[in-house]
């Protein structure tokens, strides 16, 4: 009996507005398709396109990383993205091209638990948790009264924590009062500060009990200046996202910088990169967070993810405005007392 074989695999674009989502569909000659997602870029600007943001990305899978793969076994996964990724190293070993690669890698790990009909945990190993700590992420609101809106919608849903996006310390403070003592909360700055400033709002944070302050200087990869300040501030630091490669996901934890580690899974190559960047979190004894703000294949490849490892401490749900939505339209998991549950479904499956 012959192997099976890939025969197609194409990219969607999705878009809403500011937000957009990139699908990378693989599909086998078994007649079963597995979905994955590539990381969804920065907002596009007024003056470019819509799809700006993956367009760029779209056309690395298309016409670089997916004729490699036509004809090829679906279940030798790890060649796969070993083989793409030698042959893509001199265009970098970050960037869209491994953001391309994530798309199709988690495509494949959905494909191959559909195939077995379990869902793609099961064959990571099984869960390693009974459950996972949720938290809703707000996007930067900039108001108090979007601030009491969304917090109360959070807190009614069932979270337990939220994640701010702001940057002016009044409205941190408010957002703390909000909250109250029954919502932990984060905060991301998304690298805004310099080193005096971050000290400064550090100082703060670790005043009002943040359960961590994440990317807290630019640039968002000075591992130095990110440990130092860890070093100088009693508040936990946060970051991970903008790393991209094994090699730097241990610069990173081998420095101490971080008390909580937040790769990105369609950034860093996906589901089979990430189990090497989870399994160094758990060599270095750091919480493993995956960073993710989308509702689709990437979420639910960060909650499979995260159940893979015992380091597990918080799962990311990206929180919208209820005027908003992403244009894919999934679902958000229900939480049970604030926490996600294991999958059932077969393949990258969201939980019930």
């Amino acid at each position: 009996m012959s192997p099976p074989a890939i025969t197609g695999v194409e990219t969607e674009v999705l878009v809403g507005g500011r937000l957009v989502h990139l699908l990378v569909h693989v599909t086998s000659d078994e007649d079963l398709t597995g979905t994955g997602e590539s990381w969804w870029g920065v907002p596009a600007k007024p003056s470019q396109p819509d799809d700006a943001a993956v367009s760029t990305t779209a056309a690395v899978i298309d016409t670089i990383l997916a004729p490699q793969i036509m004809g090829h076994d679906p279940r030798a996964i790890g060649r796969i993205w070993h083989d793409l990724a030698h042959d893509s190293y001199r265009w970098g070993d970050g960037g869209m091209v491994m953001c391309a690669l994530s798309g199709i890698d988690l495509a494949l790990w959905d494909l191959a638990g559909k195939r077995h009909g379990v869902p793609t945990m099961e064959l990571l190993g099984g869960p390693t948790l009974d459950s996972v700590p949720a938290y809703a992420s707000l996007p930067p609101l900039r108001t108090e009264e979007a601030l009491c809106t969304e917090i109360g919608r959070a807190r009614d849903a069932g979270f337990g924590a939220v994640k701010l996006h702001e940057i002016e310390a009044d409205t941190i403070r408010f957002a703390f009062d909000e909250a109250g003592p029954d919502l932990k909360v984060m905060v991301d700055v998304n690298g805004h500060f310099d080193p005096i400033e971050a000290r400064t709002i550090g100082a703060m944070l670790s005043d009002l009990g943040a359960v961590w302050f994440e990317e807290p200087v630019s640039p968002m990869r000075d591992v130095a200046m990110i440990a130092e300040l860890g070093r100088d501030l009693s508040v936990p630091i946060a970051a991970g996202e903008n790393e991209w490669s094994l090699l730097d996901a241990d610069r990173m934890l081998r420095s101490r910088a971080v008390d909580y580690f937040q790769p990105e899974i369609t950034k860093i190559g996906g589901l089979t990169a990430g189990l090497r960047q989870s399994a160094l979190a758990e060599l270095h004894n750091v919480a493993f967070c995956p960073h993710n703000f989308r509702n689709g294949p990437s979420l639910a490849a960060s909650i499979h993810w995260a159940f893979s490892s015992p380091n597990a401490k918080w799962l990311e749900l990206p929180w919208l405005p209820e005027v908003l939505d992403f244009p894919l339209g999934w679902p958000l998991p229900t939480l049970v007392d604030g926490h996600v549950l294991p999958p059932v479904g077969p393949g990258l499956s969201m939980p019930d």
